[in-house]
């Protein structure tokens, strides 16, 4: 009898110990066939993944998934399992068994791998230091359903373990209440302090962070650059060889976190980037749209093109046929700041709390900046009603409209 009550204790005590939290799911290469689920194994012991496409009854998944590597960093043990030949617009549901048993169940939705499907996306940035305004852009993001979440830099404010661990902790608000979570396309910010941390945390495949990413077959090829090392070299190669080799799909769209013209005054000029970057832009007629942080504001600018004539405005012109947008410069709860450095081909501008909700198809983009402090009024979108414009919703737009319409340039 003492014999069965050790083992029984023993059992208490093993099962106690684990335990699975941050679970994340992240995109880059094709996001219609491939993704990668990370999370922090707090304690305990990984015991298996597990994977289906139908909705799993009492933890019965067909597939069984081995664990691809794990790093211990900023304070979490990080396990990674990347997925491979998946489904394109099929929905994933999975789950982790540790020492403790089986976790929640998630799903995650691929990418489609067809120009005909629209695909919803959220572009931001800067989440440095004000939690609770974070947190309720993260719970937008949770009723929002995009295909994914283009996070550009600047994601904790010293680069700390426990600034890491609360980030984590409020990123679970985008995990919808029945376990949806909208996948992440990551790029580095200036408070990332080092390249190695966007690799162990969210698995970026080139360890010096540019990379690309396809979405719908060849609808969108979604370029991530690093504005923290060096624009020539093998960044720039990358640049040229990705532009070149998607230069038939119907779009291409950067993201990189330091703005080549920032609309806060103190902030300065990336002349590196407007020498290497803009140049290679401007040479392909599906760049239409880029995305920028860092500033703490928010800009949407008109169509531009590099120029050196006299009455270019800090070397830009605005050309509507052949200009290229620039959008963003945060923010999403890293401290505001007055947007007090417009240009003549600013379109707007201002000092507000915001991400960008981007719809891509064959005919145009849709750029809207949503204002998601009121996140509580906001009914949740589904997967397939993610192109409504929910009621209530407040978006940015203060002289020029709410929404900015970009399409492609004419054929010559």
């Amino acid at each position: 009898m003492k014999e069965i009550i050790l083992f029984i204790t023993c059992l208490l005590v093993f099962n106690a110990n684990g335990k699975t939290r941050f679970v994340r799911v992240v995109f880059s290469g094709d996001a219609s066939t491939t993704a990668t689920v990370i999370w922090d194994q707090k304690r305990g012991q990984f015991m298996g993944f597990y994977i289906d496409t139908v909705e799993p009854i009492k933890n019965r998944y067909r597939k069984e998934i081995q664990l691809t590597s794990k790093n211990n960093w900023k304070g979490m043990s990080n396990c990674l399992v990347e997925l491979k030949n998946l489904r394109p617009n099929t929905k994933y549901y999975f789950t982790i068994k540790d020492s403790e048993g089986f976790g929640r169940t998630y799903y995650f939705s691929t990418a489609p791998n067809v120009p005909e499907e629209r695909l919803s996306l959220i572009g931001g940035g800067d989440s440095r230091d004000n939690r609770p305004v974070r947190v309720k852009a993260n719970k937008m993001v949770a009723k929002l359903k995009a295909h994914a979440v283009l996070f550009n830099g600047d994601f904790i404010n010293l680069d700390l373990n426990q600034q890491w661990i609360n980030w984590f902790e409020d990123w679970e608000y985008t995990v919808d209440t029945d376990g949806r979570i909208t996948p992440l396309v990551v790029s580095r910010g200036n408070h990332e302090k080092t390249n190695k941390v966007m690799v162990r945390l969210f698995n970026v495949p080139h360890p010096k962070l540019y990379y690309h990413t396809t979405l719908g077959g060849n609808l969108l090829n979604l370029i991530s650059l690093n504005s923290e090392i060096l624009k020539i070299g093998g960044q720039k190669v990358f640049l040229r060889n990705t532009l070149e080799e998607h230069k038939d799909f119907f779009w291409q769209l950067p993201q990189y976190h330091r703005p080549i013209r920032a609309h806060v005054s103190f902030k300065k000029e990336m002349q590196t980037q407007y020498r290497n970057f803009v140049p290679l832009f401007e040479q392909y007629r599906n760049v239409r749209l880029c995305l920028e942080n860092d500033s703490h504001t928010t800009k949407i600018t008109w169509p531009i093109l590099s120029s050196k004539e006299k009455d270019a405005d800090e070397g830009f012109k605005r050309n509507d046929e052949k200009g290229i947008v620039y959008a963003g410069e945060g923010c999403w709860g890293a401290p505001l700041r007055d947007a007090d450095d417009c240009k003549s081909w600013t379109r707007d501008a201002g000092k507000v709390n915001q991400f960008n909700w981007i719809f891509i198809s064959k005919e145009k983009i849709e750029l809207r900046t949503v204002k998601y402090e009121n996140v509580e009024k906001i009914t949740s979108l589904t997967e397939a009603t993610r192109f409504t414009i929910p009621e209530f919703i407040d978006l940015f737009g203060p002289k020029n409209g709410t929404l900015v319409e970009i399409f492609p340039q004419k054929e010559k």
